[in-house]
């Protein structure tokens, strides 16, 4: 059984860090899912983990197609910079959520769950690093990910194993105060936040020698 038929359950409200690439593999077209090359890129070493989802269906798109978190054709939800961040990286089809996938809300100040919501979403999040068994890292989109993921260290550390935690910018547009609206500076800040070095500009999935790591 693959990964994808692992986490079929949460297919409505997951996704892989997975986008479209060329032959080179650069980052192509729409960031729409692109179901073959996910399954074989696939694995659970990572889970990227935003705090909830900020939009619902738009009247064009009113069916949300399976693993589609996170690869939205939709340019306003700027989900290419997350492709732009993470191909050529030991990321790349990493797992993809959200910690609290039943509170759709643009602004994240509004995101205000209670204490017995916040702890099941960690339980879920729990729940879902079993499944993908070998969760070494939790990558948090933005600083209230980090800090909500971050205050269940301790118990998230004793169910799964998993110490490290940490945080990169978000990529939304109502961050563009620190990317710019700019795919490759928001690369290089994710990139740093996780002691990536990015050598060269150009890289792709298979990508050898661009991409190292420091730690």
């Amino acid at each position: 059984m693959d990964l994808l038929q692992s986490l079929d359950a949460y297919r409505h409200e997951a996704s892989w860090a997975v986008w479209k690439t060329d032959d080179a593999g650069d980052v192509v077209g729409d960031p729409e899912f692109p179901l073959e090359a996910a399954t074989e890129a696939a694995h659970g070493r990572a889970m990227i983990v935003a705090l909830n989802p900020g939009g619902i269906p738009s009247a064009e798109h009113p069916v949300t197609p399976d693993w589609s978190n996170f690869h939205s054709p939709n340019s306003r939800h700027n989900d290419i910079f997350l492709a732009h961040a993470f191909v050529g990286t030991p990321f790349w089809g990493a797992y993809m959520t959200d910690l609290h996938p039943q509170l759709v809300e643009p602004n994240s100040t509004l995101v205000r769950p209670e204490q017995e919501e916040a702890l099941r979403s960690v339980q879920s999040l729990i729940a879902q690093a079993r499944l993908l068994q070998s969760v070494g890292t939790i990558i948090c989109l933005g600083g209230k990910s980090l800090r909500s993921i971050s205050a269940y260290a301790d118990l998230i550390e004793r169910e799964t194993g998993i110490r490290s935690i940490v945080g990169v910018p978000h990529y939304s547009r109502s961050n563009a105060n620190v990317h710019k609206h700019d795919a490759e500076r928001y690369r290089r800040l994710v990139h740093e936040a996780l002691g990536l070095v990015t050598e060269e500009v150009e890289s792709g999935p298979e990508s050898s020698g661009k991409t190292r790591s420091t730690k």
